[in-house]
């Protein structure tokens, strides 16, 4: 009898590890992945409206996005780079990435004329603020 409760014991103990390592990645996997989702779609916005710009003023350069560059931290600080300056189109290139986050469904954002910020939450508490800018 005192064989079989050995073996439950190590059984549930070998469970409980495996449980614990999974758990551990799924943090951490779940992290990246929001972080892959937002700068995505800011990307995407800012792309998209550059590419709106070319099409409605003809006499207009093409202009695209080369990166984004993000720190790391509880605030995260990304930078959106263009091929060449977008001086005077910040606002449209902002209202399109704030229109691209609330797609992805990012609904909890304010923006100036220059920037958007972004706070996402696990439901508890803030997770990340982005503070995205143009560059």
């Amino acid at each position: 009898m005192d064989q079989r409760a050995q073996i439950s014991v190590e059984y549930i103990l070998l469970v409980a590890i495996v449980m614990l390592i999974v758990i551990v990645f799924a943090v951490i996997i779940t992290d990246q992945n929001e972080q892959n989702n937002v700068a995505s779609a800011a990307q995407l916005g800012a792309t998209n409206a550059t590419a709106n710009l070319i099409f409605t003023n003809t006499g207009q350069s093409p202009v695209k996005v080369t990166s984004v560059s993000m720190t790391n931290g509880t605030t995260i600080n990304m930078t959106i780079h263009f091929s060449r300056s977008v001086t005077g189109q910040e606002s449209v290139i902002i209202d399109s990435i704030t229109k691209s986050l609330n797609s992805a469904g990012y609904t909890n954002t304010s923006k100036t004329t220059n920037s958007v910020t972004l706070t996402t939450s696990t439901g508890v508490s803030v997770r990340h603020t982005y503070f995205i800018t143009l560059a």
